[in-house]
C-alpha cells in the first residue's frame, strides 16, 4: 500500500491522472478471477451480464412499479397532496439509509442489502391500495416510510453493482438495459392502468383493483433477489478482477464516508444529484391537476415507451461510442438532455402561469383541444430525466473505484437524490404552492450546469488501461496510461 500511495501522489499533478470519486484510502483486496465455469449455466449465471439482468429484473418489480404508480399522477389518487406527503416521508428514509450505505455494505455485503431491500417492495403498492379502498391515510404515509427504508438498502446495493460489475465498453449498454427494464415495468404498469381506466374520461382516482396487480408484481422481487452473485464470484468477460476493500472498524468506515463526501468530485456532483429526481414531485402534481384519469393512464404507458427507446439509443450510440474520447462523450452526453430540459422547463412555466390565471383549472383528456401543448413539455422532461440518470451513473463510473468505494459513493449520491425528492414532494404536498416548485426546479436545472461542466472537464480522456487505448494515441500518453493502470493494480 505504501508503494500505491507514493505512486498515486506522484501522479496527482499529472493532467492525465484523475483520482476516483471515492478516494482510495484503504487496503484493497483484489479478488482473483473465479475458476473456469464447469457448465454453460454456471458461465452465464456468474457473468456480469446476468448480474445486471437480475438487478434489472428487480428494478422492474420494485422501483418500476413504484414509478408506474407515481406516473398515474398523485399515485392515482383524486388529489396529490397526501400522496406527496407520503412520498416525502419515503425519501427521507431513503436518504438516511443511503448515506450510511458504505458502512452498511461493508458489514452486510451487497447481496444481503439487495435481499433486504427487495423484501419491502410489496409494501408500496399495498399502502396505495389500502388508502384508495379504505381511506386509511396513516398507512399510506407509514407504509411508504417502511418501503423507503428498505429501498435505501436496495438503492445502495444496486448502485454498487451497476458501477462495479460492467466491463469497459459495455457500461452504456448495461446502463441502458437497467433503465430499459425499469421503464419496461412502468410500461407494463401503464398498460394495466390504461386497460382498466380507458373509459374514465373525467377527473378522479384510478380504479382500486389496479393496485392489486402492482402488489403482485412487487412481491415477485423478493425471490428474484436471491439470484444475485456476490462480487468475489462474478466472472467478467474481460478477465479483469473486481476490487473489494478490506473490512474496516466502524470509526474508520465513517471517516472514509466523510472523506468521500468532501472530495471535490462529489461536491461537484451534488447539485445535479439534487436536481436529477426533483422533477418527480413537480411533474406528478402537474399531471394530476391538469389531466383526466384516462389521459394520466395513457401517459403512464407512452412515457416509459419513449424512455426505453431513447435511453437505448443514448447508451449505445453516444455513451459507448468508442470513436470519441471519454471526455467528449461526457460533454456531448450532457448537452443531449440538458438543452431540451431547459427548453421544456420554460414551456412548463408558461403553461403553469396560464393555468393558474384561468377561472377554472383545465382537465385535459387525450382528445381535448390544447392537450398536446400541455402534455409535450411534460413528456420531454420525463424522457430527459431518465437520460440524466443514465448519464450520471455513466459519469461516476468514469472514476472507477472498488466495490465498497462504489457503495459508499453511490450511497452518498443517492442520499442527495433522495433529499431532492423529499424536498420536492414536501413542497408539493402544500395545495397553495402550484407555481413555486416548478420555478425552483427550473432554477436548480440552471444552477447544476456550471459544477457539472467542471467535473466533466476532469473526466479522463481514456480509460486507464492499455486495452482501451485508441489507435494513434501517442506513445508518451500511452506510457502515462500504463503507469496509471499500475497504480490501480
Amino acid at each position: 500500500m505504501a508503494a500505491y500511495d507514493d505512486d498515486r501522489k506522484s501522479l496527482e499533478g499529472d493532467a492525465t491522472y484523475i483520482p476516483a470519486v471515492a478516494v482510495q484510502t484503504t487496503e484493497v483486496d483484489v479478488i482473483p478471477t473465479p475458476p473456469a465455469p464447469q457448465s454453460k449455466w454456471e458461465s452465464l449465471y456468474r457473468s456480469s451480464l446476468f448480474q445486471i439482468c437480475v438487478v434489472s429484473a428487480l428494478a422492474f418489480c420494485g422501483p418500476a412499479m413504484a414509478d408506474a404508480i407515481s406516473g398515474l399522477g398523485g399515485g392515482g389518487q383524486a388529489t396529490p397532496y397526501t400522496v406527496n406527503a407520503a412520498q416525502c416521508a419515503s425519501y427521507c428514509a431513503v436518504a438516511v439509509i443511503s448515506l450510511l450505505g458504505g458502512p452498511l455494505a461493508s458489514r452486510m455485503g451487497i447481496k444481503n442489502m439487495l435481499i433486504v431491500g427487495a423484501s419491502t417492495f410489496a409494501i408500496n403498492g399495498s399502502a396505495y391500495y389500502v388508502n384508495s379502498k379504505y381511506g386509511v391515510q396513516w398507512y399510506l404515509i407509514f407504509g411508504r416510510f417502511l418501503y423507503g427504508a428498505g429501498f435505501g438498502f436496495w438503492y445502495v446495493a444496486e448502485a454498487a453493482i451497476i458501477l462495479s460489475y460492467p466491463e469497459e465498453g459495455r457500461r452504456g449498454k448495461y446502463l441502458a438495459i437497467w433503465v430499459g427494464a425499469r421503464n419496461l415495468g412502468q410500461l407494463v404498469g401503464g398498460s394495466i392502468s390504461l386497460a382498466r381506466n380507458a373509459k374514465t374520461a373525467a377527473a378522479g382516482a384510478i380504479a382500486t383493483s389496479t393496485y392489486l396487480i402492482f402488489v403482485g408484481i412487487e412481491a415477485i422481487g423478493f425471490p428474484i433477489s436471491f439470484l444475485i452473485s456476490p462480487p468475489h464470484k462474478v466472472r467478467r468477460s474481460d478477465g479483469v478482477p473486481i476490487l473489494l476493500a478490506a473490512k474496516q472498524p466502524w470509526k474508520t468506515e465513517f471517516l472514509l464516508l466523510w472523506r468521500a463526501i468532501i472530495t471535490p468530485q462529489m461536491l461537484l456532483l451534488m447539485p445535479i444529484g439534487f436536481y436529477s429526481y426533483f422533477y418527480g414531485g413537480v411533474l406528478s402534481t402537474y399531471l394530476t391537476l391538469y389531466f383526466t384519469v384516462r389521459a394520466r393512464a395513457l401517459s403512464s404507458f407512452i412515457v416509459p415507451s419513449g424512455i426505453i427507446v431513447f435511453t437505448g439509443i443514448y447508451g449505445r450510440f453516444f455513451l459507448d461510442n468508442r470513436r470519441w474520447s471519454q471526455r467528449l462523450r461526457a460533454q456531448i452526453g450532457f448537452a443531449i438532455f440538458m438543452v431540451p430540459s431547459m427548453a421544456s422547463f420554460a414551456w412548463l412555466v408558461v403553461n403553469q402561469q396560464k393555468f393558474t390565471h384561468m377561472a377554472t383549472s383545465p382537465k385535459y383528456d387525450w382528445n381535448s383541444s390544447g392537450w398536446a401543448n400541455a402534455y409535450i413539455p411534460f413528456y420531454i422532461m420525463q424522457v430527459c430525466g431518465y437520460l440524466c440518470q443514465t448519464y450520471i451513473y455513466w459519469l461516476i463510473s468514469c472514476f472507477t473505484a472498488d466495490v465498497s468505494g462504489n457503495a459508499r459513493t453511490g450511497g452518498i449520491f443517492r442520499c442527495v437524490e433522495a433529499v431532492g425528492q423529499a424536498v420536492s414532494y414536501g413542497i408539493n404536498s402544500n395545495v397553495k404552492t402550484k407555481s413555486i416548485p416548478l420555478a425552483i426546479n427550473f432554477a436548480l436545472a440552471g444552477l447544476c450546469i456550471p459544477p457539472t461542466i467542471a467535473i466533466i472537464q476532469k473526466v479522463p480522456l481514456y480509460r486507464e488501461d492499455a486495452a482501451n487505448r485508441p489507435a494513434g494515441y501517442g506513445e508518451e500518453n500511452g506510457e502515462e496510461l500504463e503507469k496509471n493502470a499500475e497504480v490501480r493494480r
